[in-house]
Parts: structure tokens; sequence; C-alpha cells
């Protein structure tokens, strides 16, 4: 077993969870941990095709330049309307499966020993499913608040085609950003999922890195 999903599950057995939550924990790492030698035999070089290898964190460009960019407020990794927006795209990019990996070089991460997350999902995977079925209580369990709550983590997400990802910046300064990049062929379905409307554009523009600003696809 990874060494790491060794470590992540005994951080998560503790007794202030209480029984329900450990063991909604442990099956939900057990099913969805992304095993670090799969990661980098099979997802590190797709992660290097879609974002720049050398880039850390916002206001870095963190899409290599072959991709387009829309943008949007963040705070949390997904919604769930947003998931299925996002799901819609990844089904016609013809991705099988999508990972979510944890930012461990983010400029603004608090110190921590704990293993940064890393997921890896079949597309077809439902809301409640990626919710570990507890949608409705996303305070304590691993899958509800650290991975989709927690303001304080950075995420990569990206398809096993390499067609696309997505940054979620949620702890960046008092501005938290999400950039999303595709190829071109894929402009029109990720333009008309996300694109935002006139008012927001001009509110996120105001708080995009410089670099960025004649980067974003609207």
């Amino acid at each position: 077993m990874d060494i790491e999903l060794i470590q992540i599950l005994r951080e998560y057995d503790s007794i202030e969870l209480g029984s329900q939550d450990r063991d909604l924990s442990k099956r939900y790492l057990e099913k969805y941990w992304l095993d670090i030698t799969e990661f980098n035999s099979n997802w590190l070089p797709v992660k290097n095709k879609i974002f720049n290898p050398t880039s850390k964190d916002l206001p870095d460009k963190m899409f290599n330049e072959d991709f387009e960019l829309l943008v949007q407020k963040a705070g949390v990794l997904f919604t769930k309307e947003e998931y299925y927006a996002l799901q819609k795209c990844m089904l016609a990019a013809g991705d099988k499966f999508f990972v979510i990996i944890e930012n461990k070089e983010a400029a603004n991460a608090i110190e921590s020993d704990h293993v940064r997350l890393r997921f890896t999902y079949p597309v077809n995977t439902s809301w409640n499913e990626l919710c570990n079925d507890n949608e409705k209580h996303l305070t304590t369990e691993i899958s509800s608040y650290d991975l989709l709550v927690n303001p304080q983590k950075n995420f990569f997400v990206f398809g096993d085609s390499g067609k696309w990802g997505k940054y979620t910046a949620n702890n960046y300064g008092y501005t938290p950003l999400e950039i999303i990049g595709f190829k071109p062929e894929l402009a029109s379905n990720f333009i008309e999922q996300f694109k935002l409307p006139k008012n927001e554009q001009e509110e996120i523009l105001a708080w995009l890195p410089r670099n960025y600003k004649k980067l974003i696809k609207w």
C-alpha cells in the first residue's frame, strides 16, 4: 500500500471525527486515492503537458502557451453545478478519468506535515459519490471538507485526455481565483459552460494578476 495512503489514513483515524466519519473517510481514501507510483508514471506527464512545470502558484502563468483560458471566482473547489458543467466538458474531451491534486507548492500554503491530497475518479462519478454520499454535511470527513470546502487549499484538476485543466487558487490572498485552460478545439464547450456575465467579468478583471489580463478568453 502507498506509504502516503497509510499516513493519511492514520491522520483521519481520530476520535474527534466520530466512528461514522472515520469509516466514510477510510472507504473514500481507499477507493479514490491516487498512488504516487501511478501518479508519477501516468499522470505527471499529462500534468506537464497542461500546466507549466516551472510555475508554482498564482500569479505565475500556470498553463502552457497552447491553452486558451477562462477565469472565475474560487473559494471552493466545486459547487454541484460547476462539477456537472465540467463533467460535460470532460465527456466532450474524451476523458475516461480525472484527477484532483493538491498543490504542495502553493505560495500561501500553511506549514503542515499533512499529506497533500491526491485523488483519481472515473469521469462518470456523480456529485454524491464525489462528496462521499455526505453532501449535506460538508464539515468533517475527508472528501467533503478538505477536498471541496477548505479555503486554505489550492488544487490542480485535469483529465487523462490532456486537453484541459483547471487551477483553483482558493488561498490566493483576498481574491481567490480559478483559471480554466483548454485546447482551442474545446473552446465552445468550455465557454458555453463557464463564460461569466459581463458584470462579473469586470469585477474579476480587477482581481487578475497583470500577466493574465490579456490571456483570458471572455
